[in-house]
């Protein structure tokens, strides 16, 4: 009996530390998991704040947080919000609008004047010969020449690049990059700048209204 008693108590004493230790697992995971949507909310709440940068208040922010969360202020609808919302996203897209036509328009007045750049389309279209080229010229511009390109914002971030030649159809491309390669010649690298209303216009890329720099070689017709 004894003996009995002894190994029944060292069957509950493993059973209570297994049960603890799985216990411990279980929570330690369980913690791991509520920190990792903690910081994900964090982060898309951090995401949404930068959208609306300057159209609220950051104190009020959390205090209005803090009154949900203690019952202080009444949660409402979704739908009853988008209104506020919305208008403040339109009027900073406005101005977004307006400040990055202002960078273009005063970029392309400046290279106007320079005289390594040609017009193609007065303060809307321009382009400069990086090296000249000396084959055959472009005359179809529905033609799909093989080139390599870098497409660039004017603070110099690239949004799209083949640097090993595409076969790229010219009636599908941007009209703005279309008509910069009038007179180009195989062997030749041009950069092309192109004002929005040639470009993508209010389409975000990378932002509305925002110029783009192409590079180009023309490699073979």
């Amino acid at each position: 009996k004894e003996l009995y008693r002894l190994t029944t108590r060292r069957w509950i004493c493993l059973y209570i530390m297994c049960m603890m230790s799985v216990s411990y697992c279980y929570s330690e995971e369980s913690n791991k998991q509520t920190s990792q949507v903690s910081e994900d909310l964090a982060q898309v709440l951090w995401k949404i704040m930068e959208a609306y940068e300057n159209e609220y208040v950051f104190e009020e922010l959390f205090v209005n947080l803090w009154k949900l969360n203690t019952g202080r202020l009444k949660s409402k609808p979704l739908s009853e919000c988008y209104g506020s919302l919305l208008e403040a996203i339109e009027k900073k897209a406005e101005e977004k609008y307006d400040t990055n036509l202002q960078k273009v328009n005063h970029y392309l007045k400046e290279i106007k004047q320079m005289d390594d750049f040609h017009e193609v389309i007065e303060d809307k279209v321009y382009y400069e010969i990086v090296n000249l080229g000396s084959g055959k010229m472009i005359q179809d511009l529905n033609s799909s020449p093989l080139i390599s390109f870098t497409e660039k914002t004017l603070n110099g971030r690239i949004l799209s690049e083949n640097r090993s030649g595409i076969r790229l159809p010219l009636k599908e491309v941007i009209s703005g990059l279309r008509i910069g390669l009038i007179g180009m010649r195989e062997g030749e690298l041009r950069r092309i700048f192109i004002h929005p209303d040639f470009a993508y216009k209010e389409i975000p890329k990378p932002e509305p209204f925002s110029m783009i720099i192409i590079e180009l070689s023309l490699l073979a017709l």
